[in-house]
């Protein structure tokens, strides 16, 4: 028979016990605090009836390092036996998940017209510069192409997503402001663009 147990009860985190031997190491502490002073705290840990942690170890750290003094918790109705095994599926699970790409910078986009802070989102910069270098290599521009062609894809690219220092954010715009008056361009990316064909076309 299929368990519900959904109950989830408020209770101080000094009664929380984590479990000794948590195979699973707690990476991305500071990520997670991040997540819950933006976001709250939306996903309860899940303990048994001891309060010792079956998922939730990450989280429990989390709350610690901000100092909050109590935590949504399930209680789970489970043996010892179904808890360390879950315990591990649930880490495992997790592992197999991976990203459409496309579908990613769509919701990239849509955050970032309400200025969300993809900060807050646990991506690393080197991350997100990845995840949006997959999508570039998905299209179907040929860098190595003749400079006149290349211009005639220029339409045709939705987002150009840029990290830079903030330091450099004058010098960028001086630069884009520059080509935008020489060559006649009204928008960012075709700016940005143009600027790396005449560079390419350089070498």
């Amino acid at each position: 028979m299929l368990k519900t147990s959904m109950e989830i009860q408020e209770i101080e985190i000094d009664k929380i016990i984590p479990y000794i031997n948590n195979p699973r190491k707690n990476l991305n502490i500071d990520k997670v605090a991040s997540s819950i002073k933006e976001f709250g705290f939306q996903q309860p840990i899940v303990v048994d009836k001891e309060y010792i942690i079956i998922v939730g170890h990450t989280r429990y750290e989390a709350a610690k390092k901000l100092g909050i003094n109590k935590v949504p918790v399930q209680i789970a109705d489970l043996t010892k036996n179904q808890s360390k095994a879950y315990r591990i599926a649930d880490n495992r699970l997790n592992q197999d998940a991976n990203w459409d790409t496309k579908l990613l910078n769509l919701e990239f986009n849509d955050l970032l017209s309400d200025n969300v802070n993809l900060d807050t989102l646990g991506f690393t910069n080197d991350e997100l510069d990845n995840l949006l270098l997959k999508t570039d290599e998905e299209s179907d521009i040929d860098l190595n192409e003749d400079i006149e062609s290349q211009e005639e894809t220029i339409n045709d690219i939705k987002m150009v997503q840029l990290f830079f220092n903030p330091e450099n954010d004058s010098l960028f715009r001086e630069a884009i402001d520059k080509i935008s008056k020489r060559d006649n361009i009204d928008n960012i990316s075709d700016a940005v663009l143009k600027a790396v064909l005449n560079e390419t076309s350089k070498t």
